[in-house]
């Protein structure tokens, strides 16, 4: 069998999720910054130093042991291209998770969607030079919900939502509950109570993050 049948063989398996071990020599590069990224990659043994080129100068934004997700931000950038360079410090292994892997995995297990949200703006806000020029908070929350829509997932608790929002974006609940509110106006979300009576946020656009832009262009 040549390599490439091996690596055609090994893709298939990944996506019945059987997931491809990477093994990676110290110094090797898993990827570099500007390239086209078609998967992300969990950290199971080894180090892993993510940097890029800013001003001409090479900056660390960070050293990631296990177990951590990188490389994951090509997989929901409309351009698909890698914002760093990821090397390894040490021999180490990965896991390479494609993006249709990562999609299913979102759709069978919408209570890690938070987390993942999490490191992307995370990401965002401190590994990228895009992260260096924060996105505007309304269109942020904007984008979180219209992930947690597409994935299914219509209906959040109000507190957590606004209090995750607010820290994740660094900024106050009531900041975050005037974007809510406004989404609100917009009859894109509505703001009631459960069967239990718990406060919550139903998203009632499914394609949200479309319709605010198009009331944008309007």
């Amino acid at each position: 069998m040549t390599i490439v049948q091996q690596q055609t063989l090994q893709m298939k398996q990944v996506s019945r999720g059987n997931y491809l071990m990477r093994n990676v020599l110290k110094h090797n590069v898993v990827f570099n910054e500007g390239t086209r990224g078609d998967a992300a990659y969990i950290l199971t043994e080894g180090k892993i130093e993510i940097s890029g080129i800013i001003e001409d100068h090479k900056k660390v934004f960070a050293i990631l042991k296990p177990i951590s997700i990188f490389g994951e931000m090509a997989l929901f950038l409309d351009e698909g291209m890698r914002t760093a360079t990821a090397i390894a410090l040490e021999d180490s292994k990965v896991i390479v998770v494609t993006k249709d892997d990562l999609e299913e995995f979102m759709r069978e297990s919408p209570k890690v969607i938070a987390s993942i949200i999490t490191v992307l703006v995370s990401r965002l806000k401190s590994t990228t030079k895009k992260a260096m020029k924060v996105p505007s908070t309304g269109m942020g929350v904007v984008r979180i919900l219209d992930l947690f829509a597409a994935n299914g997932k219509l209906e959040l608790k109000y507190e957590q939502t606004v209090k995750t929002l607010a820290d994740t974006f660094v900024t106050t609940p009531d900041k975050i509950e005037q974007y809510i509110h406004g989404l609100a106006q917009q009859e894109l979300v509505a703001v009631g109570r459960d069967a239990n009576d718990r406060r919550i946020i139903r998203i009632r656009e499914r394609d949200i993050l479309s319709a605010v832009m198009q009331s944008r262009s309007e």
